[in-house]
């Protein structure tokens, strides 16, 4: 990894996302690799950024401030235990939450422990998945924000 951060990676996570609502996944998700490599900075910011844009779907506990994050099964619907799901998408989840409830100690740990061992193969593909498992999560907000506000126009214009 660089020292060096990228001059413009908000605007890469914005078109990584149109990329992939538009159906350019993996395209989208391409664009995310120079942030990934660049340096642990640029890679914290891009975890950072893909939080803020999966938190925007989450709401607080009733009768709290905090924020939780259910992970649903895609097939049933019905929530999953943290125990049963991928070491990635555990990886996002927390990030987030973590982010979502401004917890920026813990959110740096979980980067912190992600991230411990990228001078192996297996260290270096697990940074990988967390951020894509980020991405995916990001995406689906994103998406599902895209379609309430379509729902909507579309109530009012009836």
């Amino acid at each position: 990894m660089g020292t060096e951060p990228s001059a413009l990676p908000p605007r890469i996570v914005e078109e990584a996302l149109t990329r992939a609502i538009n159906g350019d996944g993996h395209g989208g998700g391409m664009l995310l690799v120079p942030l990934i490599e660049e340096s642990r900075f640029s890679c914290f910011a891009l975890c950072v950024m893909l939080a803020t844009a999966a938190k925007a779907g989450m709401g607080a506990v009733p009768g709290h401030s905090m924020v939780i994050l259910q992970v649903e099964d895609v097939e049933t619907g019905e929530p999953v235990r943290v125990e049963d799901m991928p070491e990635d998408v555990v990886f996002a989840a927390r990030f987030t939450a973590a982010w979502a409830n401004e917890d920026r100690p813990t959110a740096q740990a979980l980067f912190d422990a992600l991230t411990a061992d990228l001078d192996t193969e297996t260290g270096m593909g697990r940074l990988v998945d967390g951020v894509l498992a980020l991405y995916g999560m990001a995406i689906a907000t994103t998406r599902a924000l895209i379609n309430e506000k379509r729902n909507t126009l579309t109530q009012e214009g009836n």
